[in-house]
């Protein structure tokens, strides 16, 4: 099921960035290869909190000018990390590895001063948690993103992009795994969801590339 549902947001994503690719053609468009660190969490469940550490993340972002300083952005965000849930009662369990996929389609607002533009962004789409074993389900949730960074142009074409940003997923029937305590003792499963999704910050830098019909 995770494959099938990474399928389609892969694809949902090429086709959106194929069209907008093809109907603002003349317009500016800028390519960002990133990586960076993603700060760890915490998620609240019924019976405990689940921590989740530090770890590297990376992605793209595709940008296309809609005005010289507004662009409209789709980008993917990757994180392979791990977690250990903490019972109200008994010991910690061992940590679980997942990696964390964050896909957005938002806009980018930015000021000019020559090589250095400051920008913002804001984005909505999904996030897909994917534990790495088939003990657990993996879970698709809404997920927002606002950030803030710099642009730091080496030439006409090439630059450097800084970032910043808080991610948000959005809790409507909860998270992609759980935790609690059982008969048998503390341990994770699908079947108890978080009442708090983890908010999380991230920060990175990467290449930029921008493509001028002029």
């Amino acid at each position: 099921m995770s494959k099938k549902i990474s399928r389609i947001l892969i694809a949902l994503l090429l086709t959106m960035m194929i069209y907008g690719a093809q109907d603002i053609s003349a317009q500016i468009i800028e390519l960002n290869g990133f990586t960076g660190i993603q700060l760890g969490g915490t998620a609240k469940l019924y019976d405990g909190n689940f921590r989740i550490n530090d770890a590297q993340n990376y992605g793209g972002k595709l940008a296309v000018g809609l005005s010289t300083t507004t662009f409209a952005e789709l980008s993917y965000m990757r994180a392979d990390t791990e977690g250990t849930f903490y019972p109200f009662l008994g010991s910690p369990s061992e940590q679980i590895r997942f990696s964390s996929n964050y896909f957005q389609v938002g806009g980018l607002q930015q000021v000019d001063f020559g090589r250095v533009s400051p920008y913002g962004t804001i984005g909505l789409g999904l996030t897909w948690w994917a534990p790495k074993t088939s003990q657990l389900n993996s879970k698709v949730q809404f997920s927002a993103t606002v950030g803030a960074g710099l642009k730091l142009w080496l030439t006409e074409m090439i630059g450097i992009r800084l970032q910043g940003t808080m991610l948000m997923p959005m809790v409507y029937n909860g998270f992609g795994f759980g935790c609690g305590i059982g008969t048998g003792g503390s341990g994770c499963s699908s079947s108890v969801y978080t009442r708090i999704t983890p908010f999380q910050g991230e920060f990175s830098g990467g290449l930029i590339i921008k493509i001028s019909p002029n």
